[in-house]
């Protein structure tokens, strides 16, 4: 995919054409390209394995903060699989009993489990929010991975979510320093220094962040993730599935719940959104 089609990707999901997150993304994942046919995977500090696919750290800001336009990245993929278009279906379970059941029926399918903290930065101003940008630090099983990414805004409907990410590979050791030192990643990270750039920002804060317990699990050819995502305000249970065929997989996985007996709706907005706004929707 080269890089003009990768910006009228963009531009058809963020629906604004002279955003600049266009070009900070297009030019992050070209760079990602490049660097993997090198043999080399662009990293903070250092490079660390690749596994299968987790409290709150500071203070918050106001219910419209950025809608709540954000998605979960894949940390599970190859760097030349991190693509700057994520397509997943996610699908709301009612409650834990509903949760309990479908995890029974796809017992045989599990693959791994992982504890991810989620936290989210802005500028003082909200240089990102204001371009409907979200950046998130994550960490698996506490020390065993990290992530940062930048998410454009996301279009959510009828459990289909589409949505722009790049994402990158941290040291974990060096995660924990971010939490506590977050204007470190403007110098040190290269995708956020040059986010930075483009959108003036000179310092990052912290929003807080919530926890979430990812259980992945494989159907019919395809990795379903479970997930269980505490809130201070509450908790939600959804069933997330990235996929080139939305509409297909959802009827299947519809057709799936439906076999079952398990009561379902579709998810009406993002983690991130959920967790601004302090909702359950």
């Amino acid at each position: 995919m080269n890089c003009a089609l990768i910006a009228r990707h963009f531009r058809s999901i963020i629906g604004r054409p002279e955003s600049a997150f266009v070009n900070v993304a297009t030019k992050a994942y070209a760079d990602r390209i490049k660097a993997s046919r090198q043999g080399r995977v662009h990293t903070t500090e250092s490079s660390i394995g690749r596994t299968q696919s987790s409290c709150s750290a500071g203070g918050r800001f106001g219910r419209s903060f950025a809608g709540g336009q954000a998605v979960n990245s894949r940390a599970d993929r190859a760097p030349e699989e991190v693509k700057p278009m994520e397509v997943e279906i996610k699908i709301r379970l009612p409650d834990r009993a509903a949760y309990d059941k479908v995890a029974t029926a796809l017992g045989e399918g599990r693959t791994a489990s992982y504890a991810q903290a989620n936290y989210f930065f802005d500028g003082p101003n909200r240089e990102l929010n204001s371009r409907r940008v979200v950046l998130r630090l994550r960490t698996y099983n506490g020390d065993e991975k990290a992530t940062i990414t930048l998410k454009g805004k996301q279009i959510l409907e009828n459990g289909i979510g589409r949505a722009s990410e790049v994402e990158e590979d941290i040291d974990p050791a060096v995660a924990a320093r971010y939490l506590v030192e977050p204007n470190s990643m403007l110098r040190e990270v290269p995708l956020i220094r040059t986010t930075a750039e483009k959108f003036g920002l000179a310092s990052l804060v912290s929003l807080g962040g919530f926890q979430n317990q990812r259980v992945c699990y494989t159907w019919e050819g395809h990795v379903l993730e479970l997930d269980e995502t505490a809130f201070d305000h509450g908790t939600l249970y959804e069933i997330e599935c990235e996929t080139d065929h939305p509409e297909m997989l959802r009827d299947s996985l519809e057709s799936f719940l439906a076999s079952l007996g398990v009561s379902y709706s579709y998810s009406q907005t993002s983690k991130f959104a959920n967790f601004i706004n302090k909702t359950l929707l």
